[in-house]
């Protein structure tokens, strides 16, 4: 019985193609031990053992043109170093898909959040922020598209975050938040109590009927306000409707007030 294997018995044996095991012939890292009277490709152990190398690069996504270069190299260094460079890849891939596993665990949260509120206002403890600057609106200014392009940001995933809208007397700044406080930040939100309240917005006009209600309300109640009018945007919760972008109306009031509040 012949030791050697054809090319359809290796393709079973390593549960690869016959086209696969071509594809690395025709690439120059795997050939037949021999050939023989029948023009068939034959294989033995040494061609298992190259083959299995291949695949297992293969599997950590190393293109045939790198394994190509190793194997002519004959390095033990060239493998080490592939393999380091795959590690850190697949490394930075797991970290990836856990900011991606958190993200849709926060949008999930927040949006059962939001359906279970009754629009009454509330308070809750907000730790620091530190908030990049992205444009600023002055009185009466409209923000545009053409608008959020001119001044866009190194940011490239600002809509999968909240968006802050920072409001004065005179102007609105929109931001969006940092971790980085080097340098330092545009806007600095103190941790503290916070009023708040989350609406759905249509137009802009439901923004500024949410800000009155809001001053309304503080006219009437004993709040020491210590900050600005803050509005967060989650744009991200505006896929459950479609028609609606989801708001939170925040100002930073005096702790020790924040029982009083109905």
């Amino acid at each position: 019985m012949n030791p050697y294997l054809t090319i359809g018995e290796l393709s079973k044996l390593m549960n690869v193609s016959i086209h696969q095991i071509r594809y690395f012939e025709e690439k120059e890292i795997l050939f037949p031990s021999y050939i023989d009277n029948n023009q068939y490709r034959m294989y033995g152990i040494d061609e298992i053992y190259q083959l299995a190398h291949i695949l297992l690069l293969r599997k950590l996504n190393i293109p045939v043109s790198t394994i190509n270069q190793s194997m002519n190299k004959s390095a033990t260094n060239d493998y080490q170093q592939l393999l380091e460079k795959s590690l850190n890849k697949i490394n930075s891939e797991i970290n990836q898909l856990i900011m991606l596993q958190q993200f849709i665990q926060k949008v999930l949260k927040e949006h059962a959040d939001y359906g279970n509120m009754k629009g009454d206002y509330q308070i809750k403890h907000v730790d620091n922020r530190y908030l990049k600057k992205w444009l600023v609106l002055e009185d009466n200014e409209t923000l545009t598209a053409r608008s959020l392009y001119e001044k866009r940001p190194q940011n490239h995933h600002l809509f999968e975050t909240d968006l802050h809208y920072v409001y004065d007397s005179e102007q609105v700044t929109l931001c969006f938040e940092t971790i980085e406080t080097t340098p330092a930040p545009d806007i600095f939100l103190e941790k503290g109590c916070y009023l708040y309240k989350a609406f759905f917005v249509t137009d802009d006009q439901d923004v500024d009927h949410e800000i009155a209600k809001l001053e309304h309300f503080l006219n009437g109640h004993h709040y020491m306000v210590l900050g600005p009018i803050i509005i967060l945007e989650k744009s991200y919760l505006s896929m459950f409707n479609n028609d609606k972008l989801h708001y939170e109306l925040q100002i930073q009031i005096e702790h020790a007030l924040a029982d009083t509040t109905k």
